[in-house]
């Protein structure tokens, strides 16, 4: 018999890798890579949240014990990564604000959102779209906070600072569909068969496209050089970071056990890509962390069979 955990795990992987070989055939290049995403981003995951926050009966947990419970171990991550950055060449740049957003940004929408509802099912859209709705805005403010702090910069507008965060958030389609979905809860009107078809039809569409977008992506990123840092980045995202939020969630605060199971499980995802936009854009520890998100992608595979045998026998 097949283990539940091998058939949550090997087709998400299995379908990460047929994205990378696609694209590593060319038969899929990389703007067909980046509309699949886009759709990803702006379609599917905001018609799951939308139509799951307007359907939904009273909450289960309040969304401040959830943020503090995987932004705190975030950011108890976050500063173990800019101080342990000082000691490694490929990481020390600009206070280790690249080493810091890239054990900070997981790959929460194209692998921890597919994952988690492959194994848990729609049950978990809650808890997942409030991490989701501030992951981005909150991890590029306070990266670009920490690398302009790092380099003792007097430039820093903390008004234009905000005004981008509030652009960001405004502009967000998860952030979107999550407040819609409230408004239209609260109207009491319910869900026609018709757009609750068409929703449910998005939404279920959103778990493989993402899977493949990412393996397309992939394609484009190296594991040459800069293993050290590499490596360092790996444990700190992958092994560090789930250990903070589980202690918080279970220590700290008092969370529903689904909504410890899934911060537990989104914490433990490799790097995401906007960790190698925002290294990139600053030509800074960029070999790095475009391997922490390849091998990490990889050894993911292995990491979450293990953290989802552990939450199914209820260790987690």
């Amino acid at each position: 018999m097949t283990s539940p955990i091998l058939t949550t795990v090997l087709p998400v992987f299995g379908l990460i890798l047929l994205g990378y070989g696609f694209a590593r055939a060319r038969i899929i290049d990389a703007n067909a890579g980046r509309g699949i995403t886009l759709f990803v981003f702006n379609v599917a995951i905001p018609a799951l949240l939308f139509r799951t926050v307007a359907s939904m009966g009273q909450q289960q947990g309040a969304p401040w014990a959830l943020w503090l419970a995987y932004f705190g171990g975030l950011a108890l991550a976050w500063i173990a990564a800019a101080i342990i950055s000082q000691r490694i060449e490929s990481l020390d740049y600009s206070g280790g604000a690249a080493a810091s957003m890239a054990t900070g940004f997981g790959n929460l929408a194209l692998l921890g959102t597919p994952l988690a509802l492959a194994h848990f099912g729609q049950q978990i859209a809650v808890p997942l779209g409030m991490i989701l709705s501030i992951h981005a805005p909150v991890l590029w403010t306070a990266a670009t906070l920490h690398r302009e702090l790092g380099r003792h910069s007097g430039s820093l507008s903390f008004a234009k600072l905000g005004r981008e965060m509030l652009t960001m958030l405004t502009r967000n389609a998860i952030i979107i569909a999550l407040a819609a979905g409230t408004l239209w809860r609260f109207t009491g009107l319910g869900l026609h068969p018709i757009p609750d078809k068409m929703l449910t039809m998005l939404a279920d569409a959103g778990v493989p496209t993402a899977l493949f977008a990412l393996g397309v992506s992939l394609s484009a990123y190296s594991l040459k050089g800069s293993w050290t840092g590499m490596f360092t980045l790996i444990g700190l995202k992958m092994f560090l970071m789930p250990m903070l939020v589980f202690g918080l969630s279970r220590y700290a605060v008092s969370l529903p056990p689904l909504w410890t199971k899934v911060a537990v499980l989104f914490a433990a995802m490799p790097t995401g890509a906007n960790a190698f936009l925002f290294s990139q854009k600053n030509d800074e520890a960029v070999a790095a962390v475009s391997g922490a998100i390849t091998l990490g992608t990889g050894l993911a595979a292995i990491n979450a069979s293990v953290l989802l045998y552990l939450i199914d026998m209820d260790v987690i």
